[in-house]
């Protein structure tokens, strides 16, 4: 009897895990951009989603749901050419719109199983939304516009490269067909734009063609409602175009706020007087003069490094976030990437914005600009989370992405 009772627990567990197994190696994914068809190996594979893989192999079932013979998708050779083919990014130039040879974005529905794709129906075709993105102050395609161009692009829409803006009537010239917009990050801007006298910390690696271009790009955008997306030094553009003011060197802030006795010493730590590397001093490993006490706090690193945007225990993702939240799914996130050593002030927020998120030592992580239907800008870089080796931190990149472009579709509709 007990020999039996074993057995037949343990054909119970066998049921269990087997029927778990098989249910977690096959995955649904409804409506999803299709990027692109490759060959790995000799093996056919399809990205989707955004940054997903699986492979193609003459068992998997592709159809379309349109009624219109001529553009019939039934095979893999079909559906690469009706996909199109990924840029040569070697030559892209500012001005161009990158994406052209993607043609239309094919939305599709599909089963995949141990990495293969049993089932592939394309639901619908559009036309890609044509997205600016914003001049970083150099002439040439730089390796900021790259990511968030792929990124676009990963995820059904087109970048158009905008040229340098200079007054309001290339505004009007060069964004009027723009149905959204990204901002990317870059070096310092000038603090005298929002009337402060630079300090060495603060004052290097300044463009003010940039800056000038930023500010008219960006209240041009928030003017016509474009949904847009503003990264980095690109938050820190968004505050100050709209009368806001910046924290010009982070360490240095925390520092004072030891001092003032709001932060512990005993959460602090102190670090060298140097430049912030690439963003100030030519040379890092020059003391300033004179001296200034610079510190980090609660263990946050805000250059080159990765933290947290609180916890399940003290989240510091606000409840009153309109876009960010949504994008998140909760209210706090562990993982997000720095590469910055200035910020928004929170004593000087431009007028309309929402601060919405704030990293554990109280840098402002994310504003919102809550009239529009989507204008978010973020501290952190979301960006490069796309090419991440970890699925989740490549899903967390795209989804800000993705809620660019369903935005889009969502306007179209009205």
């Amino acid at each position: 009897m007990k020999r039996l009772w074993f057995l037949t627990l343990n054909i119970f567990l066998s049921e269990v895990f087997f029927s778990s197994e098989a249910s977690a190696q096959v995955e649904r994914y409804e409506h999803v951009a299709l990027y692109c068809v490759n060959e790995v190996d000799g093996r056919a594979s399809i990205t989707f989603d955004g940054f997903r893989k699986a492979f193609l192999t003459e068992d998997t079932v592709i159809s379309e749901l349109s009624s219109d013979s001529s553009l019939r998708v039934s095979n893999i050779s079909e559906l690469a050419e009706a996909i199109g083919k990924i840029p040569d990014w070697e030559s892209v130039k500012i001005g161009e719109v990158v994406g052209k040879e993607l043609g239309d974005v094919l939305e599709a529905s599909l089963s995949v199983e141990n990495d293969v794709v049993k089932e592939l129906v394309v639901d619908k075709r559009l036309k890609r939304p044509l997205v600016g993105v914003s001049w970083t102050g150099e002439n040439n395609f730089s390796g900021g516009q790259r990511v968030v161009s792929e990124a676009l692009l990963r995820n059904g829409m087109q970048a158009y490269l905008i040229p340098q803006i200079r007054s309001e009537a290339d505004c009007d010239q060069f964004l009027s067909n723009l149905e959204g917009f990204v901002m990317p990050g870059g070096t310092n801007m000038n603090p005298q734009l929002y009337g402060e006298v630079p300090y060495p910390h603060g004052s290097a690696k300044i463009d003010d063609a940039r800056d000038a271009n930023d500010v008219l790009v960006t209240r041009w955008i928030l003017r016509h409602n474009v949904p847009g997306l503003w990264i980095c030094r690109g938050v820190q553009a968004l505050n100050v175009s709209l009368g806001g003011a910046l924290i010009q060197d982070v360490p240095t802030y925390l520092a004072t706020l030891v001092l003032r006795g709001d932060i512990s010493y005993l959460e602090a730590e102190p670090i060298p007087d140097k430049g912030a590397p690439g963003l100030t001093s030519a040379d890092s490993d020059v003391p300033c003069m004179p001296r200034h006490f610079r510190a980090r706090a609660y263990g946050v690193n805000h250059m080159s490094a990765r933290h947290s945007l609180g916890s399940s225990e003290q989240p510091q993702i606000s409840s009153d976030s309109k876009f960010l939240l949504p994008i998140v799914g909760q209210n706090y996130y562990p993982s997000v990437l720095s590469w910055h050593h200035q910020a928004a002030d929170p004593d000087r927020i431009g007028e309309g914005l929402t601060v919405v998120a704030h990293s554990p030592d109280g840098i402002i992580e994310a504003l919102e600009y809550q009239i529009n239907d989507f204008a978010l800008g973020t501290q952190f870089h979301f960006e490069y989370d796309i090419n991440n080796e970890d699925k989740e931190l490549q899903r967390f990149g795209c989804s800000f992405f993705k809620a660019l472009y369903r935005c889009v579709l969502d306007r179209r509709t009205r």
